[in-house]
């Protein structure tokens, strides 16, 4: 189940400050919040708001005196910057899609509805929040904050007031797609998963790796053999702790290198 959380750490900007915020710091490890805020680079009082949201989502770290240095995911994105901007959207997505419920939730709907007219995706989201949390919402800002964001990722494509999803947000959609649901049980699809991530991420097999990483995400439907595990498909006990591990996973192959 998501963890709503009533506020919402989206800067109201485009992507293109939030890019240059990246480069600047991986430019310039260990540089000062103040100096940050001087090159123009964040909004906000104290901590800003830039700042603030890369923490929460795992870009950067602050320590010291508020000095920002770029954590190992954030320097796997500093580098597909600066080498493959579409990958580095890609990956930009998969943290918000993994780290921040509200866009999660967001992305999923416009992908079950295939095209949706904005008002009524603002209405439907806060309904579904509405039954996870009965005091959660996504006021118009944040709301509008979100969708700026996935429109500059190319995740979404917003054309006369309907909204749809893009190519961008494909690896997303393999995750999506490789869990179904069998007589009220969520299962997992690896074989499909894996299948759709090949033709994606560069031919990169994450079968064997995803098989360890989510012991603690699922049960094997099917025990493995002595030729080793045979198990395709399995019993999904949390969802979200599945999505988080497949794209950690995916974050921690050498994608860029291919």
């Amino acid at each position: 189940m998501l963890n709503i959380q009533r506020s919402i750490p989206i800067p109201r900007i485009g992507l293109e400050k939030l890019v240059n915020y990246i480069l600047a710091i991986g430019e310039n490890p260990g540089i000062n919040c103040a100096a940050i805020k001087d090159k123009g680079l964040d909004i906000g009082k104290g901590r800003g708001d830039i700042t603030r949201f890369f923490q929460r989502i795992g870009i950067i770290e602050v320590y010291g005196n508020c000095n920002i240095k770029l954590t190992n995911i954030g320097n796997v994105v500093y580098r597909a910057l600066n080498e493959d901007l579409t990958l580095a959207k890609m990956l930009l997505h998969l943290i918000l899609y993994r780290e921040l419920p509200h866009y999660r939730l967001l992305i999923d709907l416009i992908s079950d509805n295939r095209s949706i007219s904005v008002s009524e995706l603002h209405e439907l989201i806060n309904q579904k929040m509405r039954e996870l949390s009965p005091t959660a919402w996504l006021n118009e800002v944040a709301f509008k904050a979100i969708i700026g964001l996935a429109t500059d990722l190319e995740v979404v494509n917003v054309e006369n007031g309907r909204i749809g999803i893009k190519y961008t947000a494909s690896v997303s959609e393999c995750i999506k797609g490789s869990m179904v649901t069998l007589n009220t049980q969520k299962i997992l699809r690896l074989d499909n998963l894996n299948d759709c991530l090949k033709r994606l991420l560069r031919n990169i097999d994450i079968k064997p790796l995803l098989i360890n990483n989510l012991d603690s995400c699922v049960e094997p439907i099917v025990a493995p053999g002595l030729a080793g595990p045979k198990s395709t498909y399995f019993k999904i006990i949390n969802e979200d702790c599945v999505i988080k591990q497949i794209i950690n996973t995916i974050l921690s192959m050498p994608i860029i290198d291919r």
